[in-house]
């Protein structure tokens, strides 16, 4: 989302720019002096009309220059900047249609750090976060960039991997629980490290809806999470 910019006069996202706005006042204001020059309230006016009009358009810079930051906030969660659950969501639907129009496979992986609520208990929120900051970054740099990531729900992350099989979409989860397993985490001087369980659901064989591949991935996983964690689980 392109922004105003009041030092160069680029539009904001209604049209206007803060150069626009002030090349007007300046062209008003002669005018208006000069046919009312002996009055000055109506000079006081002009005045207060000009400071009232540049405060509005400094406002409308600043609101276009937020604009985009405000996109950013819709589109992804906030501590991992991986996509939020409203845009795996939006996005797999958008998959699943190009998957069907093309006869191409489309898996997911839906993953969670296994016993994820000791870890809170034992290490507080702001070791939570650091946990989740860090899955955030191994599973962002182990996909495509046609892949996409996100933050799933609050322990949980999901991957849409177009054109990808159930075979495939496992050895990319595998890539990412062992890459996981592989950190080293630090909590008042006492090295801890995890592990991760993930699940596959693939179109159409396990669904072609999107919730279907989503129920079918989530309960791959809880059923990788029963056998012990630390695994990618199709079936």
């Amino acid at each position: 989302m392109a922004g105003g910019d009041k030092s160069n006069g680029k539009p904001d996202s209604a049209g206007i720019s803060y150069d626009q706005v002030r090349q007007d006042l300046l062209k008003r204001k002669p005018l208006l002096a000069g046919h009312m020059a002996g009055d000055p309230d109506v000079l006081e006016r002009v005045r207060e009309y000009e400071r009232q009009a540049t405060h509005v358009a400094q406002q409308l810079g600043l609101v276009a220059a937020k604009g985009e930051d405000i996109e950013k906030l819709a589109l992804l969660d906030p501590l991992t900047e991986l996509y939020n659950h409203r845009v795996f969501v939006k996005e797999l639907q958008a998959e699943i249609v190009r998957a069907k129009r093309y006869g191409h496979k489309l898996s997911i992986c839906i993953l969670t750090v296994d016993n994820f609520d000791n870890i809170i208990e034992t290490f507080g929120p702001l070791t939570q976060d650091a946990v989740l900051k860090v899955v955030s970054n191994v599973i962002r740099s182990s996909v495509r960039e046609q892949d996409l990531s996100a933050r799933y729900a609050p322990y949980q992350f999901g991957i849409i991997l177009p054109q990808t099989s159930t075979s495939v979409a496992a050895l990319v989860g595998e890539r990412i629980r062992l890459k996981i397993a592989s950190q080293v985490f630090n909590h008042n001087d006492q090295n801890f490290s995890i592990t991760a369980s993930g699940g596959i659901g693939t179109y159409p064989m396990h669904g072609e809806l999107y919730d279907e591949l989503i129920a079918h991935a989530i309960e791959a996983m809880e059923s990788g999470m029963e056998r012990g964690g630390d695994r990618i689980f199709t079936f």
